[in-house]
Formats: C-alpha cells, structure tokens, sequence
C-alpha cells in the first residue's frame, strides 16, 4: 500500500520499466475501483479502468500517462491511500486473477 501521492511517479517508473505480458495493478483502499496498465509491446499499453467508468484504451507511452492521470482523478476521488499489486505471464488483462505469480516489490 502507498499513498497516492506516490502513484503517478510509481506509473512513470513503471511505463518504463514493465515488459510485455506484464501488469500492475492500482486499487482503492476499499478495492472497489481502480485501474490497471498492461504492456502489450515495448511502447504499446493498455489501460483498463475499474469502478466509475469501465473502460479499455490502449496506446503508446504519452497517451496512456495522459489517461493515468485522469483515471486517477476519477477512480481515487478521496483516497488516500492506493494498492499496488504486479503481475507476470498476463494473457488477458481484463481476466487478471491471483493465481499469477506476482512480481516482488520494486520498492
């Protein structure tokens, strides 16, 4: 758990860093609402939203920092605090489960 004022520099760390086929994951403290970005190809991402507004966009680097931002404003509206969870060996990101091994903590 981090606090959300760590969430946007834990995004630009990770658009650099993540490789394709993996994920990370950002919930509400309650977990009922958050988003998730997915590396199809090196520069190619795709964000799925969870909560206010369902929705998949994918894009290269700029467009998804730009959608990570606004996702943020909506799905965190008074949150504190945000979940952050990795995962590796993703085929669908819209089926992400626990069963995949998770990635051990960057931080």
């Amino acid at each position: 758990m981090i606090h959300i004022s760590q969430v946007l520099p834990l995004v630009e760390k990770q658009l650099k860093e993540l490789q394709p086929k993996e994920a990370v994951e950002f919930k509400t403290y309650k977990r009922d609402r958050g988003f998730l970005i997915y590396c199809l190809a090196d520069s190619q991402f795709q964000v799925v939203e969870m909560g206010y507004h369902n929705q998949t966009l994918t894009g290269d680097l700029v467009s998804t920092r730009k959608h990570v931002k606004k996702a943020l404003r909506r799905e965190f509206p008074r949150s504190n605090k945000a979940w952050v969870e990795y995962f590796q060996n993703v085929d669908n990101p819209l089926d992400v489960k626990k069963p995949h091994p998770h990635q051990m903590p960057l931080f």
